[in-house]
């Protein structure tokens, strides 16, 4: 029986890329996270005058219970459907504004708004996670992690590749489950390492939020590739498209010819997925269109 190929985690190639990456657009990431902490700020501040106004009637009147008014309830749950649907409308926008820039395109602080024609199926996707994360949850909280490990990839799927909600959980799963541990503990790690700035009283999360989509998207070309993407360590294209063969030209020193022969790069040879027929770049471990693993 044909033995299928396993991802492996590239721990420090995709930590040092992404930060890398962040780096390189640094000005870009940090204004559009003042953005979107601004606009999840707007329905905080009647919320948090109202809280205000209760704490000083408490101080005013001791010895009696202050009342809650009577928006109190419905402001309450107008914060909560607006912050669960802001959520995923913002996440296709900074990964969209990920993959331009993986891609080699101009990036800008606009493109945080970019995310419209794919939040019905973010929404779908958090929805999705959040329910199997629950039940993961009831069996010892554990199987609650190897959820986000093995969908690791589904939100980044539906904006790259545009499929649906069942697609993306699919794919992810297929292409994670046979290293389902270390993935498991990589999601965590890049979760831990985007909210280490919340250390220095916040501010510092502005460079460290990014890097929840920089190093995912830098692992997602590695996984399922991406057409034109760039290499961010050496400022190189490397990586051809999965949709069909091609080669990127590597510059090299201009050296006299009897001191450096450049070598000749290879072509990208193609080959076919057996599941859905789509042609594929040989070296792919997963189909960029169904998810199936390509065998070695």
């Amino acid at each position: 029986m044909q033995e299928q190929p396993v991802a492996n985690v590239r721990w420090g190639e995709w930590i040092g890329e992404g930060w890398q990456m962040f780096a390189n657009k640094w000005q870009v990431w940090v204004s559009q996270l003042l953005i979107v902490f601004g606009v999840f700020l707007i329905p905080m501040v009647p919320f948090a005058l109202m809280m205000f106004s209760i704490q000083a009637q408490a101080v005013g009147a001791p010895n009696q219970p202050p009342e809650l008014p009577a928006l109190f309830f419905p402001m309450v749950f107008g914060v909560v459907i607006f912050s669960f649907l802001a959520g995923p409308f913002f996440l296709g926008g900074l990964y969209k504004t990920a993959f331009k820039q993986l891609r080699g395109e101009p990036i800008s602080v606009g493109d945080v708004f970019s995310g419209g024609d794919v939040f019905p199926q973010l929404l779908g996707t958090i929805i999705a996670a959040a329910f199997f994360a629950m039940l993961g949850a009831l069996f010892c909280i554990l199987p609650a992690y190897v959820v986000s490990g093995l969908l690791f990839f589904a939100a980044p799927l539906i904006v790259e590749r545009r499929v649906g909600v069942g697609e993306a959980l699919s794919m992810s799963f297929n292409a994670t489950k046979g290293n389902w541990f270390m993935f498991t503990l990589f999601a965590i790690v890049v979760q831990i390492l985007a909210g280490l700035g919340s250390i220095a009283c916040y501010v510092g999360i502005l460079a460290t939020m990014p890097l929840q989509f920089t190093i995912t998207t830098i692992a997602y070309r590695d996984i399922f590739g991406v057409a034109g993407a760039r290499n961010f360590l050496n400022n190189q294209p490397q990586y051809p498209t999965n949709y069909a063969p091609q080669s990127f030209p590597m510059s090299a020193p201009e050296l006299p010819s009897s001191r450096y022969d450049a070598p000749a790069q290879p072509e990208a040879t193609a080959s076919i997925c057996p599941n859905c027929g789509t042609q594929i770049v040989r070296s792919a471990r997963f189909c960029s269109k169904c998810g199936n693993p390509i065998g070695a």
